[in-house]
Parts: C-alpha cells; structure tokens; sequence
C-alpha cells in the first residue's frame, strides 16, 4: 500500500518556501484532491501556489541521502 506526501510552493515575485505534508488518502486521486485542497488553503490575492504528489511505496529504501532536485520534483536520478 502507498503512502502519499504533497509538496506545495508559493512565490509572489520570489519563492516563499516549500510546504511538504503527509496525505491521509489511499488512492493517487483522492491524495490529488486532498494536495489541491491544501494549495488552495495556502493561495492568497497575489500569492500563487503549484503542488506535486509523490507516492511513497512502504518498500522503497534508497541507500543515500536525496538530492534537492530529487526531493523537488519527486523524481529519482538513476545511479549505475
């Protein structure tokens, strides 16, 4: 069974951070709706947010540290 994290930005005219939370759904769509709800609840007049999910498998062990780039785009550069 995954596990689901979202990731939320907000910039105005800069960055305003990353906000990372951990979704209670069990389904890829539901933890999309939820990650949604959350940016909508982040969003101000001028302050703008875009979100990824990331499906964590409760199997999955990775040897060494994350890059940020990784951490950032939920995506796992591929080692030889």
């Amino acid at each position: 069974m995954s596990r689901f994290i979202a990731i939320v930005h907000g910039w105005h005219v800069h960055s305003n951070g990353f906000t990372v939370h951990e979704l209670q759904s069990i389904t890829l769509e539901d933890a999309n709706k939820e990650a949604c709800w959350l940016k909508e609840q982040r969003e101000k007049d001028f302050d703008k947010c875009a979100y990824v999910v990331v499906a964590i498998d409760d199997t999955e062990y990775l040897p060494r540290r994350l890059t940020w780039r990784e951490r950032i785009t939920g995506y796992l550069k591929a080692t030889s």
